[in-house]
C-alpha cells in the first residue's frame, strides 16, 4: 500500500495507491496512528490510486469514521476508482459516507467540517432581513457541491428552441435541473425532439417546440432515483444542499427575484465556507406577476410557482470558473444589455395549498389532475411573496459536452449501436479512446479503452468489449457464476453493461493495475516478443495462482465426452474441403496423408461412423469451472506480470481438460507460422513424439537438434501444458481424454480462412494422427 500525507491547512489528506487489502489496512491504521492530532475531526482519504478494496480496507475507512464523528467530525473520500466505488456501493456505506469526485472539493468539505464549532447544531437557524423581506435560513450541511453543466446552450436568440446534439444524462430527482431536453436516452436512429425542460423533486416538465405552449410532464413514483435524459443543455447540482430558505416579502409589492438572488449570496457567502459565487436553487413560491406569466389570467391574486434558478456573483468567482463555464450559467438575450440568471419555473394560477400539505405535494397534485400550467422562463423583475428555497452551494462546475469516441486505428464492423452503448457504459466521460486488442474474439470487438472524466483526468484503463446482445449476456452470466464467484482478484471486472437494438456491450476494470499508465496487452503479444524462459513463467502464474481456483477442486463425474466433444466447429466446411482436395470419401476408413507422411486414420470416417457409436459412452473424469475460450488473447496482461481473463460467453462447468487442450491447439495451430513443407514436416514430427505418450503423466522430451526456434519454443511451452493437465487430473491417468479435446480443438481449422493451406494441412494431418489414437479406446 502506497500512501502520502500532507496537511492542507487544518486538513490532513492521505493520497492512497495500491490495494487497500488486509496489510494496506495495517499500513494505514499504522500511518493515522502517528499522524491523526487530538484536535483533528476530519481526514480526507484520496483514492484516486486505491484499485482494490477488502472489507479490511472498508473496515479502516468506517472506524476512522466513527472516530471522527465522536469528535463532531467526519471523513471524506475523493477520486474513488470503479472496483473500490462499487464494493462501496455493494456494502450499502456509499449512502454513508462522504464522497466527493475530486479532492479538492473533498478538502474544501473537510475544512468546512474542520470550521464548525463542537456543541453548535447544525440546523441552528439563522434570521436576516435585508432588501425588504425576510429570510429564516436552517443550515442542512456545508457538505460540497458540484454544478453539472451538459451542453452549451443555443440559439437563445430565437426563444431558445435550437437543437444541439443529444447528449445522454440522468440526473437524481432529489435535485433540480433546467435546460432544454427531453426524458429518455438518445436514440441515434432518428433525430430527437426536445424543448424547454425543468425538473423539480419529483415532477420532470418540458415544452417541445411547435406544440403551442402546450405542457409534457412526469409526476415521478417515490422510488424512482434519477431522470435520464436526451440534453443539448442541462445544469444541475451534484450533491447535497447547503440549506433550507423560507423568505416572506414585508413590502406589498412583494421583493424581486433580483433581490432576492442577490441577498441568497449575501448570505451564503457569511455562512458557507464552499460559497464560490454560483448558486443554485429549487424554489416554490406566490407571485403577483401572474398576468405578466400568464397573459390568459383573469386577475387571481397570485400565481404558484415551482422552479430553478441558477444564479452567479461574478465579482466572487475563482478564476478557474470564469470564461466558458461562466458564460453558460447566464442567459444574453437580444436586445437587453448585459445578463440575466437563469430561472425556470412552472406557473400554476389556479392552484393553492391544501392543509397540512407542502409545496412539492401540490404540485404533483396540481399536475396530475389536470391543473392548468405553463413552463417559462422568469425576468429578474419578477415578484414573489412567500418562497422556500432549497439552496446549493456549489463548490465547482464540472462541463461536459458529451462523450467522444476517438479510434487507434480502422475498426471494421463499428455499428451505431456499438457507438450508443459506449456512450452508455461512458456517459459521465467527455472522452474515450479505443485501441483494438489484437486479434478476433468469435466476431466481437474488444478495446483497451482509456476514458477521460469532465475534468480531463484519465480513468484507470477499461476493457470494452462489444457483440450481439446474446453472446453478451452469456458472457455475463459465465463471469456472475464462475469468475465474480471464484477468481475475482485474478479476472477483469464488470463494471457496466448496457443493449442498443441487437448488440451489447460490457465495460471492464481490472483489479490491481498499478494506475492510468499502465500499458495493458494479451498474452499473445507477450509470447510473441518475449524469450521462452519468461513465457514459461507467465503461463506458471496463469495455471498456478489465476486459474488455481477453477481447476484446484475438481469433481468426478461420468460424463459423454464424445458427445462434448462431437460437434466439431463447422465440420461441414472440414468435409468439403477434405474431399476436395484429397478426393477422399467419409466411407474411406484410412488415407495417405500428403507429402509422403505414411498412411493414418481417415477423420471424416471417424466422425461419421465410429463417434456417432461412442456418444452414449461415458467416461468417468474429472469435472471443474473452465473458461471455455482460453486462447492467448483472452489472457491480458501489464508489465508487472499481473493477469486478467476476459470473455466469458463460454465458462461454465465442463471436463477439466478443456482449457489446456485449447492452448495447446492455439500453440501449435497460430503461434507457429507454417509458410514450408519442412516446417510443417518438423511439427508433424513433434506431434508423434507427443503422441506416444500412454499416460498423462508421461510428459514427452524434446527430441535433441530442433533447428527451428519457433517450433522448439511452441513446444517447449506444451511440454508445461501436458504437465498442468496432469497435476489437475489428480488421480485420473487417460490421456486418451486429452487426445479427444486436442481433436475438437484441431480438426474445425481448415475450415477457418485466416490460414494458409500449410497451416490447414498440418490440421488435418495431426487430427488424423489423434484419430488413430482415438481409435483404439475400447479395444477397437
Amino acid at each position: 500500500m502506497k500512501s502520502e500525507t500532507m496537511r492542507e491547512g487544518e486538513v490532513l489528506v492521505l493520497s492512497l495507491g495500491g490495494r487497500l487489502d488486509a496489510q494496506g489496512a495495517v499500513e494505514i491504521d499504522a500511518v493515522l496512528k502517528d499522524l491523526l492530532r487530538e484536535t483533528d475531526r476530519t481526514v480526507v482519504f484520496d483514492m484516486s490510486g486505491v484499485t482494490y478494496m477488502s472489507s479490511a480496507g472498508i473496515r479502516t475507512i468506517v472506524a476512522t469514521e466513527k472516530r471522527m464523528k465522536e469528535r463532531g467530525g467526519r471523513i471524506h473520500l475523493s477520486d474513488l476508482q470503479p472496483y473500490p466505488r462499487s464494493v462501496l456501493d455493494m456494502t450499502g456505506f456509499s449512502t454513508v459516507l462522504s464522497i466527493h469526485p475530486t479532492r479538492r472539493e473533498a478538502v474544501r468539505a473537510a475544512r468546512a467540517t474542520a470550521g464548525r464549532e463542537i456543541g453548535v447544531p447544525v440546523h441552528a437557524p439563522l434570521a436576516v432581513q435585508t432588501r425588504g423581506a425576510e429570510f429564516e435560513v436552517t443550515c442542512t450541511g456545508q457538505e460540497a457541491c458540484t454544478l453539472e453543466i451538459t451542453g452549451f446552450p443555443l440559439g437563445e436568440g430565437s426563444g431558445g428552441r435550437e437543437n444541439g446534439p443529444a447528449i445522454p444524462v440522468t440526473i437524481p430527482v432529489s435535485a433540480c435541473s433546467l435546460g432544454f431536453g427531453s426524458p429518455g436516452l438518445p436514440d441515434d436512429s432518428e433525430e430527437r425532439v426536445m424543448g424547454d425542460f425543468l425538473s423539480v423533486g419529483h415532477v420532470a416538465a418540458w415544452v417541445l417546440p411547435d406544440s403551442g405552449d402546450t405542457l409534457d410532464y412526469l409526476v415521478l413514483e417515490k422510488s424512482v432515483a434519477g431522470i435520464p435524459l436526451a440534453a443539448s443543455f442541462l445544469v444541475s447540482p451534484s450533491g447535497p444542499p447547503a440549506g433550507e430558505v423560507r423568505v416572506r416579502a414585508v413590502s406589498p409589492g412583494g421583493i424581486t427575484l433580483s433581490d432576492l438572488f442577490d441577498s441568497l449570496h449575501e448570505i451564503a457567502k457569511e455562512v458557507d465556507p464552499c460559497y464560490c459565487g454560483v448558486l443554485c436553487t429549487s424554489f416554490f413560491a406566490d407571485s403577483p406577476d401572474v398576468q405578466t406569466l400568464d397573459p390568459a389570467a383573469v386577475t387571481p391574486p397570485a400565481a404558484m410557482l415551482a422552479g430553478c434558478a441558477v444564479t452567479v456573483d461574478a465579482a466572487a468567482l475563482p478564476g478557474h470558473l470564469g470564461g466558458v463555464v461562466t458564460d453558460v450559467l447566464v442567459r444574453h438575450l437580444p436586445g437587453r444589455p448585459g445578463v440575466v440568471p437563469r430561472v425556470t419555473a412552472l406557473v400554476f394560477r389556479d392552484l393553492f395549498l391544501g392543509e397540512g400539505e407542502s409545496a412539492c405535494e401540490a404540485v404533483e397534485r396540481g399536475l396530475s389532475s389536470g391543473v392548468h400550467a405553463l413552463l417559462r422562463h422568469l425576468s429578474p423583475r419578477t415578484r414573489v411573496f412567500r418562497a422556500t428555497l432549497q439552496l446549493y452551494v456549489i463548490s465547482d462546475i464540472r462541463l461536459h459536452t458529451g462523450t467522444s469516441i476517438v479510434f487507434d486505428g480502422d475498426v471494421p464492423g463499428w455499428n451505431p449501436d456499438y457507438e450508443r452503448i459506449t456512450k452508455s457504459v461512458h456517459h459521465d466521460c467527455s472522452e474515450v479512446r479505443l485501441h483494438p486488442i489484437s486479434g478476433g474474439y468469435s466476431g466481437s470487438l474488444v478495446f483497451r479503452d482509456d476514458a477521460y472524466d469532465r475534468s480531463g483526468r484519465r480513468e484507470m484503463p477499461f476493457v470494452l468489449k462489444l457483440d450481439r446482445w446474446e453472446n453478451i449476456r452469456a458472457e455475463i452470466e459465465g463471469y456472475e457464476g464462475h469468475v465474480k464467484r471464484y477468481i475475482q482478484n485474478n479476472a477483469t471486472q464488470i463494471i457496466q453493461k448496457a443493449r442498443s437494438g441487437e448488440y451489447g456491450g460490457i465495460l471492464y476494470t481490472f483489479v490491481g493495475i498499478q494506475g492510468p499508465q499502465s500499458r495493458i496487452f494479451s498474452l499473445e503479444d507477450y509470447y510473441r516478443t518475449h524469450p521462452t524462459d519468461e513465457v514459461l513463467a507467465v503461463f506458471e502464474i496463469l495455471f498456478r495462482r489465476v486459474l488455481r481456483a477453477w481447476y484446484g477442486q475438481p469433481r468426478l463425474r461420468d460424463l459423454p465426452l464424445y458427445q462434448v466433444y462431437g460437434d466439431i466447429f463447422r465440420y461441414e466446411d472440414v468435409r468439403r474441403w477434405a474431399e476436395s482436395r484429397y478426393g477422399i470419401t467419409t466411407g474411406d476408413e484410412t488415407i495417405d496423408l500428403p507429402y509422403g507422411l505414411g498412411r493414418s486414420e481417415n477423420p471424416l470416417y471417424f466422425m461419421e461412423h465410429i463417434l456417432p457409436e461412442r456418444r452414449s459412452w461415458t467416461w468417468s473424469v474429472y469435472e471443474g469451472s473452465v473458461h471455455g475460450d482460453l486462447n492467448m488473447k483472452n489472457v491480458l496482461m501489464d508489465d508487472d506480470r499481473n493477469l486478467w481473463l476476459i470473455d466469458f460467453a463460454m465458462t461454465g462447468h465442463s471436463h477439466i481438460l478443456r482449457d489446456v487442450a485449447k492452448l495447446e491447439s492455439v500453440l501449435k495451430l497460430e503461434m507457429v507460422p507454417i509458410e514450408s513443407e519442412d516446417r510443417l514436416c518438423e511439427l508433424v514430427a513433434l506431434d508423434r513424439v507427443f503422441l506416444t505418450p500412454k499416460k498423462l503423466g508421461e510428459i514427452p522430451s524434446l527430441p535433441e537438434g530442433i533447428a527451428d526456434p519457433d517450433v522448439a519454443k511452441a513446444f517447449k511451452v506444451v511440454q508445461q501444458l501436458r504437465r498442468y493437465a496432469d497435476t489437475i487430473t489428480l488421480l485420473d491417468e487417460d490421456i486418451l481424454q486429452y487426445y479427444l479435446a486436442l481433436l475438437y480443438y484441431t480438426l474445425c481449422v481448415p475450415a477457418f480462412t485466416s490460414v494458409n493451406d500449410y497451416m490447414r494441412e498440418y490440421a488435418w494431418i495431426s487430427s488424423s494422427l489423434l484419430c488413430e489414437a482415438l481409435r483404439m479406446h475400447g479395444g477397437d
